[in-house]
């Protein structure tokens, strides 16, 4: 933003987290290693294993290893467990509480 001689002006927005900007935070919980995080990152971005590897320029298989850790780690089986269970922490106890919504359909509120 523009200012006036030696003043600036700065703005500040404040507006919920979006959940790719909540899953990091949320896995940090379970202890993952740096390239974990990576990788979970971009499984619930939806990406597949041979794009995630390309990616994080790693071998598919390198992916693979990531994964099965993770899931040690986080207790969950596949993919589809991992997004859910991020998902419930983040979701789940706004949805109880029937947390008001935006015109957007996001939620009004913060955890």
């Amino acid at each position: 933003m523009g200012g006036d001689g030696d003043r600036v002006a700065i703005a500040v927005i404040l507006e919920p987290a979006q959940p790719a900007e909540i899953a990091p935070v949320i896995v940090r919980a379970y202890n993952l290693t740096e390239r974990e995080r990576d990788v979970v990152q971009q499984v619930i971005r939806g990406l597949s294993t041979n794009e995630i590897a390309e990616l994080l320029c790693i071998s598919a298989n390198t992916v693979q290893d990531h994964l099965k850790a993770i899931f040690e780690k986080v207790a969950v089986r596949s993919r589809r467990e991992l997004v859910s269970k991020v998902w419930a922490q983040q979701y789940w106890p706004r949805v109880a509480r029937r947390a008001p919504l935006d015109a957007h359909g996001a939620f009004r509120e913060q955890l």
